[in-house]
């Protein structure tokens, strides 16, 4: 999501404020799980790249993002492993041994869960005020980071102070937007969602 004209910016002071409430909620977040759409907008062409799917977390270090139209792909966070497949090719990555796939899984892992905000020596952070959310924008300030994207931001819904949105966008002009659907917090997630096939 882009932050709109009408955003108002937030002082120093009220972005300590809102984050502090943003990531005592987060704390407080023990399993979430809701649908996705995704969109890839590419920028060398008018195309967008629509899919759909399921996410769903569980404390402290277990995320499970699938994709289910219109393709299927999944991808299976679980402490040190990462799952990547689909139906013709599946991959186990310990993030112990491959520092790229540790970044990628930490810093999935803190978007979606809001935990990145408050990350000072990975982002620098801005924040605007809308009707009804707070748009944070995490700006990457390692170079590998940098290399991968160059700027997320995040919505949160002032009421429940829970993602609703999420755009990362990359060096080269390409956008990601994922909207989160049907959020539920706390709710029984099923564990063997997390197993490594």
């Amino acid at each position: 999501m882009t932050v709109t004209a009408g955003a108002a910016e937030l002082t120093d002071a009220r972005k300590q404020e809102v984050i502090a409430r943003i990531n005592s909620a987060v704390s407080r977040l023990h399993t979430m799980s809701c649908s996705f759409v995704q969109t890839k907008h590419l920028s060398l062409l008018s195309d967008k790249m629509v899919s759909e799917g399921r996410m769903y977390y569980s404390q402290p270090d277990r995320l499970r993002w699938e994709y289910t139209s219109p393709y299927k792909y999944l991808f299976i966070f679980n402490g040190n492993k990462v799952y990547v497949g689909n139906d013709s090719r599946k991959d186990v990555i310990d993030t112990n041994t491959n520092k790229i796939f540790k970044e990628v899984a930490r810093i999935m892992m803190s978007t979606v869960t809001g935990t990145a905000l408050s990350n000072a020596a990975d982002f620098d952070t801005e924040a605007a005020e809308e009707k009804g959310s707070w748009v944070v924008t995490l700006v990457p300030r390692k170079k590998e980071m940098r290399r991968m994207f160059a700027k997320i931001t995040m919505t949160f819904s002032k009421s429940a102070s829970m993602i609703s949105e999420l755009s990362i966008y990359e060096k080269n002009g390409d956008r990601t937007d994922i909207k989160f659907k049907d959020v539920l917090s706390d709710a029984k997630v099923d564990e063997s969602l997390f197993s490594i096939p």
